[in-house]
C-alpha cells in the first residue's frame, strides 16, 4: 500500500538549487522505495511571513508539509500565530555568496570597506544576515548596501560595467552568470554566519501524529538522499536532479552544486541540532527579526522524532 504527501513548495521562483535534495529522492526512488509517494505543489506566490507563499497551504491543510526557513517559524512563535513545527533539516548553512566581476582569490571581509554592494534577491534572511555581517566586523557605515532593481540581469550587468563592486545572492541565480565568465564568486557567507538552520521541511504537529507513518518514510527517505549527496560529485547530482530545473542551464548547475557542495549547504541529515538553532536564534536577534525579550524554544519549534528514528 503506498502512502502520500503533498508538499508544496512556494512558488517557482522558490524552487532553488539548494533545495534539490527532495528531487534527488524522487530521482532515485527513494521516496518509492519507503512506499510513499509525494505530490509536489507550488503557492501562486511567495512570502516571507506565515500570511504569504507556501505556508498557508500547510495552515489550511491543502499540503502536508513545506520547506521554507525556520526564521519564519520563530517569528510566527513570537506573534502567537498558528502552530507549526520543523521536523527534517534541508539547508544548514547560509547560500548566499558575494560576487564580483573578476575574480579575486585575495578577498576578505576587509576589502568590502568603501565597496558598494548590491542586495538582487532583497531577500530578507540573506539581507538580515549580511547586515548583522558587516555589523559583527564593524563595516556597517563601511559599505554601501544598494537594493535590487528587480531585473537580475540588470543588476549583474551593474556590477560587470562597474556601478557597483560587488552583487550578493544565492548561487541558484549566480552560477548561469558564474557558468558563462560574467561573474565570478569571492566569498561564500556560509563560513562567516556558521552553521545555521537556514531552511527545513515543516508541518503542523496534527498532521505529522495524524500521517506518523507518511512523515517517516518522508525522513528516511531524505535521510538516504543527503547521505548520497555527501558521497557523490556536482556532475552526478546535476544529472539526478537537471529534469527539476528544465529551463536551468546544464553547466550552470553543475556550477550551483559544486558550490554548495564546497560549503556545506546541504543538510548532512535531517536531525536538526539544537545549537545551530540557537545559534540561529541569536543571529536574528541581533540582527532586529526577533524580539530579544520572547525566547525562543528550541522544543517548540523542531519535532526531532522523525529525524531521530523514534517512529518505526
Amino acid at each position: 500500500m503506498t502512502i502520500s504527501l503533498v508538499l508544496n513548495q512556494g512558488d517557482a521562483s522558490e524552487s532553488r538549487i539548494y533545495y534539490c535534495a527532495h528531487y534527488l529522492a524522487e530521482s532515485l526512488g527513494l521516496f518509492a522505495s519507503h512506499g510513499l509517494k509525494v505530490i509536489f505543489t507550488t503557492a501562486e506566490s511567495g512570502g516571507k511571513t506565515v500570511q504569504g507563499g507556501q505556508v498557508p497551504a500547510v495552515i489550511a491543510g491543502e499540503a502536508d508539509l513545506t520547506i521554507g526557513g525556520p526564521m519564519v517559524m520563530m517569528k510566527n512563535y513570537q506573534e502567537n500565530g498558528p502552530a507549526l513545527v520543523c521536523f527534517a533539516a534541508a539547508v544548514s548553512a547560509n547560500p548566499w555568496f558575494l560576487a564580483a566581476g573578476k575574480a579575486d582569490n585575495n578577498f576578505t571581509l576587509g576589502s568590502l570597506r568603501g565597496k558598494r554592494v548590491i542586495d538582487v534577491g532583497n531577500v530578507g534572511t540573506a539581507t538580515l544576515s549580511f547586515n548583522w555581517l558587516l555589523r559583527q566586523h564593524h563595516l556597517e557605515k563601511e559599505v554601501e548596501l544598494i537594493a535590487g532593481s528587480g531585473d537580475e540581469a540588470a543588476d549583474f550587468a551593474a556590477i560587470s560595467r562597474g556601478d557597483a563592486e560587488y552583487a550578493l545572492h544565492s548561487v541558484h541565480a549566480l552560477a548561469p552568470f558564474m557558468a558563462r565568465g560574467e561573474l565570478h564568486t569571492v566569498a561564500s557567507l556560509a563560513p562567516f554566519c556558521g552553521d545555521i538552520p537556514w531552511s527545513a521541511y515543516i508541518a503542523r504537529r496534527d498532521v505529522m501524529a495524524e500521517k506518523q507513518a507518511a512523515f517517516s518514510a518522508f525522513t528516511a527517505a531524505m535521510r538516504e538522499a543527503q547521505q548520497w549527496l555527501q558521497s557523490h560529485s556536482a556532475e552526478a547530482l546535476a544529472a539526478q536532479v537537471q529534469p527539476w530545473y528544465p529551463d536551468y542551464p546544464s553547466a550552470a548547475l553543475v556550477t550551483g552544486l559544486e558550490a554548495y557542495l564546497k560549503t556545506n549547504v546541504f543538510a548532512a541529515s535531517p536531525l536538526m541540532r539544537r545549537e545551530d538553532f540557537d545559534r540561529f536564534v541569536v543571529l536574528l536577534t541581533e540582527a532586529g527579526w526577533l524580539t530579544p525579550a520572547i525566547p525562543v524554544p528550541f522544543a517548540a519549534l523542531v519535532d526531532v522524532s522523525f529525524a531521530a528514528g523514534v517512529h518505526p
